[in-house]
C-alpha cells in the first residue's frame, strides 16, 4: 500500500519498526469514512475505513497486513457485518488492494495527511 506509505511518511513514519504498538493515525476527509492506520502486532499494520453504527466501531473494511522486509502481506481482511478471513500465509487481495491504494490517492488523503 503505498499511499499509506506515503501518509505514515508525512507523519514522519518511514519503517512501521518506528512505531509502538497501538500507535495509531488518521486520516479525514470530507464525504469519506475515515482512514486509521494502527500499528496492531511487532510486525502487524491495520489499515480501515471507520464508521459508528449503533454505537459499535465498524470497518469497511480493515486489512492487516504483515510486513517483514518491506513487504506487505495482507493476513486478515473484515469488512463488516459479515465478512472475515484471515490467513497468517496470506491473502490473495491484490486486485482490491491495488484499487483501494489508487482510490486513497484519488479521495484526497495523501493530502489530507500533508496538512
Amino acid at each position: 500500500m503505498k499511499v499509506v506509505q506515503e501518509i505514515l511518511a508525512q507523519f514522519g513514519i518511514h519503517s512501521i519498526e518506528q512505531m509502538d504498538v497501538n500507535e495509531s493515525y488518521t486520516v479525514e476527509v470530507p464525504g469519506y469514512n475515515d482512514l486509521t492506520i494502527e500499528k496492531v502486532g511487532q510486525q502487524q499494520i491495520s489499515v480501515a475505513h471507520h464508521y459508528v453504527q449503533r454505537c459499535d466501531l465498524m470497518c469497511d473494511p480493515e486489512i492487516v497486513f504483515r510486513v517483514e522486509n518491506g513487504e506487505w502481506v495482507p493476513i486478515e481482511y473484515t469488512q463488516h457485518p459479515r465478512v472475515y478471513q484471515r490467513d497468517e500465509d496470506g491473502l490473495q487481495l491484490n486486485g482490491f488492494i491495488e484499487r483501494w491504494d489508487r482510490n486513497l490517492r484519488q479521495q484526497g488523503f495523501v493530502e489530507a495527511a500533508e496538512k
